[in-house]
């Protein structure tokens, strides 16, 4: 395959279930295990509310909007646009934002899921 463009039009954005709050959180897949073995990838959209998750692969967060608050072992950070987040395999973590914001993230592995 080498190169494929996965333009904007072709995201499908669904409402994450469980959130917390006013708000609600969306996320698009766009990186799933039918295009790469090993990767996966796509963006959430958040606004008022907060998200709790034990992350079951290694991710990276990266902020392209807003403000994105993590919450992990009783630590808060706050990512702004243009900042990113590590977040190790097995880590019970909240996802939130107070307004709004947007962020990239990339997994491994894709299958998480089916594992």
């Amino acid at each position: 395959m080498g190169v494929k463009l996965l333009e904007e039009k072709g995201y499908f954005f669904e409402t994450l279930d469980g959130t917390i709050g006013t708000g609600a959180a969306k996320i698009a897949r766009f990186v799933t295990d039918e295009l790469s073995a090993t990767l996966g990838g796509g963006m959430v959209k958040m606004e008022k509310c907060r998200f709790p998750w034990t992350v079951r692969y290694d991710e990276i967060l990266y902020v392209t909007e807003g403000e994105i608050i993590i919450e992990s072992n009783g630590e808060i950070m706050v990512g702004k646009e243009g900042d990113s987040f590590f977040i190790e395999k097995g880590t019970s973590i909240v996802y939130e934002a107070v307004s709004q914001g947007t962020f990239l993230f990339s997994l491994y592995p894709a299958n998480w899921n089916k594992l």
